[in-house]
């Protein structure tokens, strides 16, 4: 009796220890205190008056680890900010843009050596500046080379964004974006393209990697090719593939109090709500350098697809090979970061022992102006997204990103 009493006790030992919960894969991954103190870094931030408010999603093997909102999404209205409310991304709709361009690649549409002109024939009077502080009616040369598809993706082609200290760059922010309150300057992507090509090159292709607007060439390219509006392209093969229910480049109208606001310093230094907002309805140019609004689970989901290897449930969007093809450096050593080069949409990490902060080879990353940030590690199977809505453009919070997952992480 004793013997069989003994087994008895033992086996209802081992079942209370089988069945008893153990923390999954994704959240053993994570040092709790440490998440703790990133949390409490942003309510700092946001006490301090340096932000108004913040959404952060961590995703680790496919599973959500920190989805956590703070602050006001109007620090005027004292609006709390929500989980998935609406940002305006800026510069991360480039990456999407990208994955649109890249869609037709696969459909043997388009090469990446094709010349721009095949497109847009326009391009062809485009010539290069000698002298960025001459401005637009300073002397030029004409171009040693074509400019291609992979030249507006890696931004090689020597185009410019406006957004540079010279008279050339002022002129050309000018045309293309007017003053902060005229958004409404150009009513299509045509208008600005046209506008863009206007002025010279700032450099010929190839020569140098500088930050471009060719990202809204790329977009009437795909309007040209597909023979549909941008939005309607993006909405059938990109979002609602991903399941991205609230990206767009207008809002509408039962969603518009989901939008957080712009914010910035006054001439006191103190943070208010900007005078100056972005249309939430209206919107006609849809760009490919920015434009589309998005919120932080959307983004997610198009991060997760590169994740899966051009995947997302049951849709494919891109080829596995298409993936790894973006994710390769295709600037030689022009990217001036050590230990990075930049891809067909992103920066990329190419020895994490040199790139300055954490990650991991491969890792892809970019952000928007008004300080929204993402990155992708492959190897760790990790997104991190940081959102909010501020003035002046900051790489800050896109490092404070990495450093605090990363931070957190058990087994970097």
């Amino acid at each position: 009796m004793r013997f069989h009493s003994f087994v008895y006790s033992l086996l209802t030992i081992l079942s209370f220890i089988a069945c008893k919960p153990t923390a999954t894969k994704h959240q053993q991954s994570f040092d709790t205190k440490k998440i703790a103190e990133f949390k409490h870094f942003i309510s700092k931030e946001i006490t301090a008056g340096k932000i108004a408010g913040a959404e952060v999603l961590i995703s680790k093997d496919n599973k959500i680890v920190l989805h956590e909102a703070q602050g006001f999404a109007n620090i005027t209205k004292q609006k709390k900010l929500a989980k998935n409310s609406i940002y305006y991304i800026q510069s991360m709709t480039k990456p999407i843009i990208s994955t649109a361009i890249m869609q037709l690649h696969e459909k043997g549409l388009l090469s990446l050596e094709d010349n721009v002109s095949r497109f847009i024939p326009e391009i062809e009077t485009l010539r290069v500046t000698i002298d960025p502080e001459q401005g637009v009616e300073g002397a030029t040369v004409p171009l040693e080379k074509s400019l291609t598809i992979r030249h507006l993706l890696t931004h090689t082609s020597g185009l410019s964004h406006g957004l540079g200290n010279n008279k050339l760059e002022s002129q050309l922010y000018q045309l293309l974006y007017g003053q902060p309150e005229d958004y409404k300057i150009h009513e299509n992507i045509e208008s600005r393209v046209a506008a863009l090509l206007s002025v010279p090159l700032i450099g010929q292709p190839d020569k140098q990697w500088n930050y471009s607007a060719g990202g809204d060439l790329l977009a009437l390219i795909i309007k040209r090719v597909s023979k549909q509006n941008i939005q309607d392209y993006l909405q059938e093969n990109i979002f609602d593939p991903l399941e991205m229910k609230d990206t767009g480049y207008n809002i509408l109208e039962k969603e518009s109090g989901r939008v957080m606001s712009l914010h910035e310093f006054n001439e006191n230094g103190k943070l208010e709500t900007s005078k100056i907002q972005v249309p939430k309805t209206g919107n006609t140019i849809f760009g490919g350098t920015h434009g589309l609004y998005s919120t932080a689970k959307d983004y997610l989901n198009f991060c997760q697809m590169f994740l899966n290897k051009g995947t997302w449930k049951e849709h494919q969007v891109l080829k596995p090979e298409t993936v790894s093809l973006m994710a390769q450096n295709h600037v030689g050593d022009l990217y001036q970061s050590s230990g990075k080069g930049f891809g067909l949409g992103f920066e990329v990490i190419l020895d994490a022992d040199k790139a300055e902060g954490p990650g991991n080879n491969r890792q892809l990353s970019w952000g928007g102006y008004f300080r929204t940030h993402f990155f992708i590690d492959p190897e760790q199977q990790l997104i991190g997204l940081w959102m909010t809505q501020m003035l002046p453009h900051s790489n800050y919070y896109g490092n404070a990103l990495r450093e605090n997952i990363y931070g957190a992480l058990l087994n970097p």
